[in-house]
């Protein structure tokens, strides 16, 4: 009973390591409101898609990305040092007992943990790029607001139709 529930623990936080760790959608607070706001907004979605396409070829998160085999790498060890116990020291187990209950939930949050870094570091790679490419243009990034999940399907949407070529349909 106890080794599957053991089994079960690292299962999850293999299932945790490589979810949640999509960055947030953001939007830049300019140091300096434009005069063309029309022009400005062209000049964010032509750098969005730049870095959306950017990213979603791998050259920047690649490295942001290599967490993940380390966080299942971690839960498959733990895995099988639990059950190397289990194997063991069988009559030790009575003693044991608080650790094995507490090692997979430090597994667990140690997914979480994993799965919040990758996250914050796609933020930081995703923010830098997109303020670069304002700032060649001449706006100042001053600092970041984060988007609401309506915001962030609208503004996914309207990236897809550019990226389709067709206009964007608004969201409900």
């Amino acid at each position: 009973m106890a080794k599957s529930l053991s089994l079960s623990a690292v299962a999850a936080a293999l299932l945790l390591s490589g979810c949640s760790s999509a960055p947030r959608s953001f939007a830049p607070v300019l140091a300096t409101a434009p005069t063309d706001q029309s022009l400005y907004q062209a000049q964010l979605m032509a750098c969005r898609h730049e870095v959306m396409a950017t990213t979603r070829n791998g050259s920047r998160l690649a490295s942001a990305a290599g967490g993940a085999a380390a966080g299942a790498g971690a839960a498959v060890a733990t895995g099988a040092v639990m059950s190397g116990t289990y194997a063991t020291m069988g009559g030790a187990m009575a003693a044991l007992g608080a650790t094995v209950v507490a090692a997979p939930i430090a597994a667990v949050l140690g997914a979480w943990g994993i799965s919040k870094a990758k996250k914050s570091k796609k933020e930081r790679i995703i923010k830098a790029a997109t303020a670069e490419c304002l700032e060649g243009a001449g706006y100042a990034v001053a600092e970041w607001d984060a988007l609401s999940k309506s915001e962030a399907r609208a503004l996914k949407a309207e990236l897809a139709a550019k990226d389709s070529g067709t206009p964007a349909t608004p969201a409900e």
